[in-house]
């Protein structure tokens, strides 16, 4: 069962304004919408009190602001994840090619590319993951992105054929365990399989592990099936900057040579908690977990 704490990361919108969205922004550039964002922003930290409390807390418990600076990194995570989403939409339009990704460190990923195996690349619900295939658009190896069911079936269909043009291909999560299958004959084929890998989404097997100094809860699930197949693990940010600049951060993580493969998940799983640390200490006004991500609320 769903853990009832847990955010579901559906889009919202509606039909009506989803394809609204999409129309608007495959004839025009996003800075179209940013301006908006002024005047929708106060209606959604007035309405949307469960995400904004999460948010709230996020930075008044864990990251220790004073009430004040609390409130006002709640508002401005709301409009960078305004931005974000209006960025997303744009990438599903097919206009991914008005933002520009720098990729960081690029060896470390195609020594990836370069090898015979597949690998999996351990991302989050910080910054925008849409970008991720631009990242590594000239690479040599095929992309699969998990996706987790939930959005409009507009969404769905637009999003499937816009990331099939650029050689991405979905493999959706499913209720009979089949998309295990499909995960790990990609891996098997030495492709790269890209997996957002912060949130349970019901999931029975999960870590409890020291994260920004509380307790959370993190999947077991990916890291497992890596440690049990010997395949590497990127760890991977896309961070928004200012304008249409993305800063893509990665991070090979290291299993450990001869270890056990629970010990190698162990391993795997305590260095991904580690990089999302780093990458929020620079970044905390893009964690888009809008949910009580630690439980704080028992």
């Amino acid at each position: 069962m769903a853990d009832s704490r847990q955010w579901q990361g559906k889009t919202s919108g509606g039909n009506f304004g989803q394809r609204f969205l999409l129309t608007f922004l495959k004839r025009f550039r996003v800075t179209a919408l940013y301006p908006v964002l002024p005047v929708i922003i106060p209606f959604c930290l007035l309405f949307a009190r469960k995400p904004n409390r999460a948010l709230f807390r996020y930075f008044h418990d864990i990251h220790g602001y004073g009430r004040w600076e609390a409130f006002c990194a709640t508002a401005r995570t709301a409009y960078t994840f305004g931005k974000v989403v209006i960025d997303k939409f744009a990438i599903w339009a097919g206009r991914s090619d008005q933002f520009q990704v720098i990729l960081e460190h690029p060896e470390i990923s195609q020594s990836l590319f370069e090898q015979e195996k597949g690998a999996l690349f351990a991302g989050s619900h910080i910054g925008n993951f849409e970008l991720l295939a631009s990242a590594f658009q000239n690479n040599q190896k095929k992309i699969n992105v998990i996706i987790y069911g939930g959005e409009s079936e507009l969404l769905s269909k637009q999003r499937s054929s816009t990331f099939s043009k650029n050689e991405v291909n979905l493999i959706p999560v499913t209720e009979d365990m089949s998309h295990l299958f499909a995960i790990k004959n990609a891996l098997d084929n030495g492709e790269v399989v890209a997996i957002l890998c912060d949130r349970l989404f019901g999931s029975p097997k999960k870590k409890t592990l020291d994260f920004l100094g509380h307790p959370a809860d993190f999947p077991m699930g990916p890291f497992r099936l890596a440690a049990q197949l010997d395949v590497p693990v990127l760890s991977v940010a896309v961070m928004k900057e200012k304008g249409f600049r993305y800063t893509c951060r990665t991070t090979l993580l290291d299993a450990g040579p001869d270890d056990s493969p629970n010990q190698k998940c162990d391993n795997l799983m305590k260095q991904y908690v580690f990089q999302l640390e780093k990458v929020l200490q620079q970044y905390p006004e893009q964690w888009f977990n809008l949910f009580d991500f630690w439980n704080l609320e028992k």
